[in-house]
């Protein structure tokens, strides 16, 4: 049975209507972003296994997100975003769930992968700007849902808090599909580095503020 024109307008809008998301809707957070990022050249360059990816959102979330930074969600639960605003602490607190996060890239790469998540947490601080800024953490829709302009309406929704507060906004690519999407929101390359052991590149990212 088809859908109907109605049914199908009221599922487009549910694709792209954005509500900030709260500390129970965790797990679905998770959830999309595992899934939206399991293909992700950086993450599988760290060793990252896709089953795991849900937990190591998770985990980040529980221990950081949810408690100190931004998080939206469409209407329909297909996609979502995380920011940080510009007083949270950069680096996420010890949680239990980290570890077991740990734990699967050693279980999938041993030493190396470790070495490597590492290097790349060491890499993302010192590339962040030092003026006050929100960073987009991570942004992404279900692999079943992408290119349906859910990315487009999350950047929206976040990008409408920045400017409201006249701050900046920052994000890292992981993957290179991605820059042009960011750049119709008025993101700007500020650099771009490769990652050591024939990695993917990283391209970073940085929007002004409203200049009225």
């Amino acid at each position: 049975m088809n859908s109907s024109p109605s049914q199908m307008e009221a599922q487009s809008t549910a694709q792209t209507t954005i509500r900030q998301a709260h500390p129970q809707d965790r797990v679905r957070v998770s959830e999309i972003l595992g899934d939206a990022f399991t293909h992700d050249p950086v993450l599988s360059w760290m060793g990252a296994p896709a089953n795991s990816l849900t937990q190591f959102f998770r985990s980040e979330i529980e221990a950081h997100y949810m408690h100190r930074g931004l998080m939206w969600i469409n209407q329909a639960e297909t996609g979502t975003a995380i920011w940080l605003p510009p007083d949270a602490p950069r680096r996420s607190p010890l949680h239990w769930r980290l570890l077991h996060s740990g734990w699967a890239i050693f279980r999938s790469e041993g030493m190396a992968g470790l070495k490597r998540a590492e290097f790349l947490g060491k890499l993302l601080v010192r590339n962040r700007p030092k003026e006050r800024h929100f960073y987009l953490h991570a942004i992404g829709a279900r692999l079943s849902h992408q290119g349906q302009g859910i990315g487009h309406a999350l950047l929206r929704a976040g990008l409408a808090v920045c400017d409201r507060q006249k701050v900046p906004a920052y994000l890292e690519s992981t993957n290179e599909l991605n820059p042009p999407l960011y750049k119709k929101h008025g993101f700007q390359i500020v650099s771009e580095e490769r990652l050591p052991d024939e990695g993917p590149p990283i391209t970073f990212m940085y929007r002004p503020p409203p200049s009225s």
